[in-house]
């Protein structure tokens, strides 16, 4: 067994989330297991300038893949850099973050809560980064495969303007639903978009709102694609950025019609998801095999098993410290000097390191660097609270539909959501669970510049009533779970690649001893997160990145036919 690795100086550092009490982890290894896991991974050799990297997460907010990516960034650098100390920093003192499966007892059994994510979606490029770091974790014998032919999958409802409707799943079903009061008005937005003039040329960015009201209607922006945008963002469609959420129609109206680009055949990848596809596609067939079919998938005993493993594989890693319970201060750093990053916690010593991997807030990692190397852009990132209620009645079958469940557009009458409800989760047609299980999320865009929120007791009635004027359901939960996920989903409003290009010139300052990622910068889902551990460790350990933001500055795209 390996002693525990005790913090040195000129370690490289990655945050994953911070608070009050200090304790640490000791990683063990065998010599055995170093060598099966590295087997696995494209290993990338490590500049000579790297001696010690800091890991952060979340600090003052709870972003919601703000602990599994500080845990992926420490996971891949222990794999593609074993003789590198790595110190990772841990608000909580439970790693994960949002990855958080509550287990409750009860007369049927333990169920199962999701606090935070509860599915993943396998067929993008992010989610094969996924796939890749589950199939080295040896995790693939604890998934819960959903089949695209899956009521969960091909059924998913919006709640317009007093009752559920369900999407269309097909070109031909779409054009049988005109009469659908969600559809209502779509179709012709749809048929007159190929015909629409393309945006100014000074135009750099636009809402979402904006740009799909200009090239379709008002219609679709107000009823499918707001419901869409509170499901992932919990955000407001004239806030976020088209040009951040929808890179590719952005793009694709250069060239014209975004119906005719859609229609081309013609597919456009950035290089970046062109690269990361072809080291991961030959060692992935297998397990890709294995999930063809799939819609989405999780975990036999909840999502947080991926989190769990990263962190088991991690104490077994040498050169892996692991710090719960930290509460960073401040980081130091002379430019003119070029000396290595200080890190203050607490009382405690500063600790040195050569480079710092940032995964936490951008605010708050902002508010750590010294004043003269603070970026305004990275104070700009702005996030939403969401209150999340998870339901759980002895029946079974209590829902009057099967699907996924149903989002809630902007354009529906306060009388029909006063609780500025964004969505209902049918968790136990995606899930096994003896009865009826639901999830409730609430606030998001809406609680924006609330400072108070809603109690446990008063968040339950809110969702029970809420289900039974949306369901009809009258029976009382056996179960109920309340959280608060205050500040969880970063907001990528207008303005953000370009605001994302500044910070990456701020960040420069630091020499390329300071990266960051995590869903404040390019992305807030669970692969997202994976993903952008990933890029950033590889960038740091070839010399292709100095901030972890360089995709911003010169984002180039690829044709695939």
């Amino acid at each position: 067994m390996h002693p525990m690795v005790k913090p040195q100086k000129h370690r490289l550092l990655i945050p994953s989330s911070l608070s009050p009490a200090s304790s640490v982890r000791s990683s063990r290894t065998t010599h055995s297991h170093r060598q099966t896991s590295l087997r696995y991974l494209h290993r990338t050799t490590p500049t000579g300038t790297i001696e010690s990297v800091a890991v952060l997460g979340s600090l003052y907010t709870s972003c919601m893949c703000g602990g599994i990516t500080g845990l992926s960034a420490a996971w891949y650098l222990s794999k593609l850099a074993p003789s590198v100390p790595v110190t990772l920093y841990e608000k909580l003192d439970r790693l994960g973050g949002w990855l958080h499966t509550k287990r409750v007892e009860s007369e049927d059994g333990i169920i199962q809560f999701e606090q935070g994510p509860r599915t993943i979606r396998p067929w993008t490029v992010s989610g094969l980064v996924t796939i890749d770091m589950i199939r080295q974790l040896d995790l693939e014998k604890e998934l819960i495969l959903i089949s695209k032919n899956s009521p969960a999958a091909k059924n998913r409802f919006i709640y317009f303007p007093d009752r559920l409707n369900q999407l269309p799943n097909s070109l031909l079903s779409v054009l049988l639903s005109p009469n659908l009061p969600v559809m209502k008005g779509v179709l012709s937005g749809v048929l007159a978009e190929p015909f629409r003039k393309r945006r100014p040329a000074d135009l750099t960015d636009e809402s979402v709102g904006s740009f799909i009201s200009r090239r379709f209607n008002k219609a679709l922006a107000n009823n499918l694609v707001s419901a869409g945008l509170h499901g992932i963002y919990a955000g407001d469609i004239d806030q976020l950025s088209a040009k951040s959420l929808f890179p590719r129609f952005w793009m694709a109206e250069e060239h014209g019609s975004l119906i005719r680009s859609a229609l081309s055949n013609k597919t456009m990848e950035t290089e970046g998801d062109q690269t990361t596809r072809a080291e991961l596609r030959d060692d992935n067939v297998g397990i890709c095999g294995r999930m063809e079919g799939t819609s989405v998938y999780s975990f036999k005993n909840g999502i947080e098993t991926l989190s769990l493993a990263l962190a088991r594989d991690l104490e077994k890693s040498p050169n892996v410290t692991i710090k719960t319970g930290a509460k960073l201060d401040n980081i130091d750093y002379v430019k003119t000097q070029g000396l290595p990053i200080n890190i203050t916690e607490g009382t405690n010593k500063a600790a040195s390191y050569s480079h710092v991997i940032s995964t936490l807030f951008a605010p708050s990692l902002n508010s750590l660097l010294p004043t003269p190397l603070q970026s305004p852009s990275l104070a700009s990132v702005q996030a939403v609270t969401v209150l999340v209620v998870n339901l759980y009645y002895r029946t079974p079958n209590l829902l009057p539909v099967q699907g996924f469940g149903y989002l809630i557009p902007r354009s529906v009458p306060d009388s029909e959501n006063p609780e500025k409800a964004l969505g209902v989760i049918f968790d136990s047609d995606t899930t096994p669970s003896p009865g009826t299980k639901v999830t409730v999320m609430m606030g998001g865009h809406y609680w924006q510049g609330r400072t108070s929120y809603p109690d446990q007791h008063e968040a339950v009635k809110m969702a029970i009533t809420l289900l039974q004027r949306h369901l009809r359901i009258t029976e009382t939960p056996a179960l109920t779970n309340v959280t608060l996920q205050k500040d969880c989903i970063p907001q990528y409003t207008v303005g953000h690649d370009e605001r994302m290009e500044t910070a990456h010139e701020d960040l420069i300052g630091f020499n390329g001893r300071l990266s960051v990622a995590g869903n404040s910068y390019s992305g807030v889902g669970l692969n997202d997160c994976v993903r952008s551990a990933r890029d950033v460790v590889k960038g740091l350990l070839s010399g292709s990145s100095l901030t972890g933001l360089d995709g911003f500055k010169d984002k180039q795209w690829v044709s695939l036919k």
